[in-house]
């Protein structure tokens, strides 16, 4: 499922640097689509392979700890492999740091109105320009899988003891109440235009 990104208001930022979503040409999309599946894939299955072997070992404590110490430092490893930026992003967050910007906001509706009509769209693009420069954006939905409600379900059917380690961890938790197959966020992989060549 497609969808692309139309102009809409530009905003200021920092003085007088201008930063708007503009229309993304329809003949870069595919190259688009293989570079973000390529690399949200990439990050997925290592930080999955991460919370297996930890749930494996040490059971949903030790996933906390790779959850709260390991997954910001593995999404930069894969940064780095990749040499694209890589945000997962969600309304409900737990790490503020996973926080969506006005963008990623526009993605993540996109995803819950399609949602709602039943549908659930393989991916969102945007083109982002700022300075006269274009950045594309590319966002793979999440589904909440039965391995993730040992964490993220309902508080009450959780470990007491798993639910106040939660709470020290992330004070401002919101990533709670979900159900499997519940639509849980994005990634986010952003390519400059130049990179598309």
């Amino acid at each position: 499922m497609k969808k692309l990104s139309f102009l809409v208001a530009a905003g200021l930022l920092f003085g007088c640097t201008t930063t708007q979503t503009v229309q993304v040409p329809q003949e870069k999309e595919p190259k688009i689509k293989e570079i973000g599946e390529a690399t949200s894939m990439k990050l997925l299955k290592t930080l999955r392979g991460e919370l297996l072997n930890a749930m494996q070992q040490g059971g949903p404590d030790q996933a906390t700890e790779v959850c709260s110490k390991k997954a910001m430092t593995l999404t930069k490893q894969i940064e780095n492999e990749t040499g694209y930026s890589i945000k997962r992003t969600t309304f409900k967050y737990r790490n503020p740091a996973n926080k969506p910007d006005k963008y990623e906001e526009e993605a993540l509706n996109y995803f819950e109105e399609a949602i709602k009509s039943g549908k659930m769209p393989a991916y969102y693009v945007q083109a982002i320009k700022e300075n006269n420069k274009i950045v594309y954006r590319y966002y793979k939905p999440q589904k909440v899988e039965g391995l993730c409600l040992t964490c993220h379900g309902d508080p009450s059917l959780m470990d007491p003891n798993l639910v106040k380690k939660i709470k020290t961890l992330y004070p401002t938790d919101m990533a709670v109440g979900y159900k499997e197959g519940d639509f849980r966020g994005v990634v986010r992989v952003s390519i400059p235009e130049d990179k598309l060549k």
